[in-house]
């Protein structure tokens, strides 16, 4: 019998050790990893896709530039709406860049309010003097980030486009901008 229980124990013995525990594991592992990479992948893809500063303001400059036209056409209703999206993307502007968002929505907030009191009121002189300082803001904002020589314009024939109201001068790179 004892013949008969060393045949037996090594046959267990031998199917045990053929048995795939550590490739099993192993294999778990390893589909976890390939989860995980793939988790990564689509965070990088995520954090690719994140707007910056530069990519947001566009979309800022053409409410600025409707708000603007469409309290000069006495279109108040217009005006108004894109005041509030202005507000809007303001407050988003801090996930896109928090420092950057804090000084937007602290310099921005008087000539938000100046702007408001305008418009809820139809008064196109103060409406006019709102939209100076508000632009005053934008030109010293962009000087405090670093991007000073992008200047906002009233003046469309100064202008990029009238989606982009930029003042375009003679001026020579500065070193040191970054987006």
């Amino acid at each position: 019998m004892n013949k008969h229980l060393r045949a037996i124990f090594a046959a267990s013995m031998l199917a045990a050790l053929s048995t795939p525990l550590l490739a099993d594991s192993e294999a778990a592992k390893l589909k976890e990893l390939e989860g995980q990479i793939e988790a990564l992948r689509a965070r990088i893809a995520a954090l690719e896709a994140h707007h910056t500063f530069t990519s947001f303001m566009p979309d800022f400059a053409e409410r600025f530039h409707v708000m603007h036209r469409a309290g000069d056409s006495g279109d108040w209703a217009v005006a108004s709406h894109e005041l509030e999206e202005m507000k809007r993307l303001t407050r988003l502007s801090t996930s896109i860049d928090a420092d950057k968002g804090k000084l937007m929505q602290g310099m921005m907030k008087p000539s938000f309010e100046a702007l408001e009191n305008a418009i809820e009121h139809g008064n196109s002189k103060t409406f006019q003097k709102a939209l100076t300082q508000a632009t005053e803001t934008c030109n010293a904002c962009h000087t405090a980030t670093g991007s000073g020589f992008v200047q906002v314009t009233l003046d469309a024939s100064e202008s990029l486009s009238l989606r982009h109201p930029h003042k375009f001068q003679k001026q020579e790179v500065s070193g040191g901008h970054t987006h």
